[in-house]
């Protein structure tokens, strides 16, 4: 036991006999007796200083001995045969002291000394007492040891969510490579014959665009950095599609401060060209929408391609799953994706609902 600990428990066991010693003053009053209230005082603080020295055992018997797993009834035999033996001991202590104490300050005092009941009816009532006492101790301590428990497996659980966030971002960023340097190198070899300096362009957009890619370690981020991010992935597209692609952002300067998932939007963009303008000619829009909402954040992306076929129902891929995972980890129930058809028939839009969260509104620091 370490001197904070000592110094814990003698302040609470003096809490307690004080509490106590009130009672007593006040049982005494109400009788019409006149007796010094130190005295009574003191005799109070004597059993529980007893106490006081027995916690510590107490707490080792109960760590020794917890309340809990398959060894449960033995353990409550264990601490109900110790509490009949430490209680009458406990109360034998407390009268050889009180006793003592009296004799030591020469206390005569008839109101005192009518307080004190015989050896035996002392030690039967204050065996009583100790039982409860002792008890009162396990259940503390057992209750603290169950809170300590729970807030440590809350803490190994955000760890290990955070751990898996980070994991599925690693994850993303992985597939994400790949993609960008397949398309974007064949894409650079067709220019490289036709127009030079649009195909530097485009080694230097690329570039950019792996350096952000790779440089990227938090789970969350800006929104203005997300679209700094998805408009140089889009630089890249519009030099592959030429003119066909057209990109539309609706996004409000008081939201560009927000706090986004990182690598979220762009992923929504990818699945918009892959599924929607790329397998359609006449198809060539594509927008980018941020607003509020009920207290939150809706990122949404559209394409006028074709569109899901009537009847059919839209599926998320592993991409847009690890989206959805992620926000699954990052937000918990706050949080959806969704994917549906466009209302006019053609088309398909991607929304991400997330909590609004500006390093305006909020001075925490993002996720890591």
């Amino acid at each position: 036991m370490g001197r904070t600990r000592w110094i814990l428990i003698l302040c609470a066991w003096t809490i307690v006999g004080l509490l106590f010693a009130v009672r007593r003053i006040v049982l005494v009053k109400v009788q019409g007796l006149h007796v010094s209230w130190v005295v009574v005082g003191a005799l109070e603080l004597v059993y529980w200083y007893v106490w006081a020295v027995y916690t510590p055992i107490v707490i080792g018997l109960a760590k020794r001995f917890p309340l809990t797993g398959p060894r449960f009834v033995p353990h409550i035999a264990i601490h109900t045969i110790t509490s009949l033996m430490m209680a009458p001991l406990a109360a034998v202590t407390e009268f050889i002291l009180s006793r003592g104490l009296l004799g030591l300050f020469s206390i005569t005092d008839p109101g005192v000394l009518r307080l004190l009941s015989p050896f035996a009816i002392s030690v039967l009532a204050m065996s009583f007492t100790g039982m409860l006492t002792y008890w009162l101790v396990v259940g503390l301590y057992q209750s603290i040891h169950f809170y300590q428990a729970a807030m440590e497996r809350q803490t190994i659980a955000a760890q290990l969510e955070t751990q898996l966030s980070h994991a599925e971002l690693e994850n993303l960023k992985s597939q994400l490579h790949p993609h960008f340097l397949f398309n974007s190198l064949h894409t650079i070899g067709i220019l490289m014959q036709e127009d030079v300096d649009a195909a530097s362009h485009l080694l230097v957009c690329l570039g950019d665009l792996l350096r952000m890619a790779l440089e990227r370690r938090e789970n969350e981020i800006t929104l203005q950095s997300e679209l700094e991010f998805v408009g140089k992935y889009l630089e890249i597209e519009q030099t592959r599609f030429h003119d066909r692609l057209k990109v539309h952002m609706d996004v409000p300067a008081d939201l560009l401060e927000v706090y986004v998932p990182s690598l979220a939007l762009q992923p929504l963009v990818e699945n918009a060209i892959k599924h929607g303008i790329s397998v359609d000619s006449s198809a060539g829009r594509l927008e980018i929408a941020v607003k509020r909402h009920n207290g939150r954040v809706r990122l949404c992306v559209r394409d006028d391609g074709p569109g899901p076929a009537p009847g059919s129902r839209l599926g998320l891929g592993v991409g847009l799953t690890n989206i959805q995972s992620r926000l699954k980890q990052l937000y918990g129930d706050e949080s959806s994706l969704e994917l549906t058809g466009g209302s006019s028939g053609r088309g398909c839009e991607a929304i991400i609902t997330i909590p609004l969260r500006s390093s305006h509104e909020d001075a925490r620091p993002h996720r890591r």
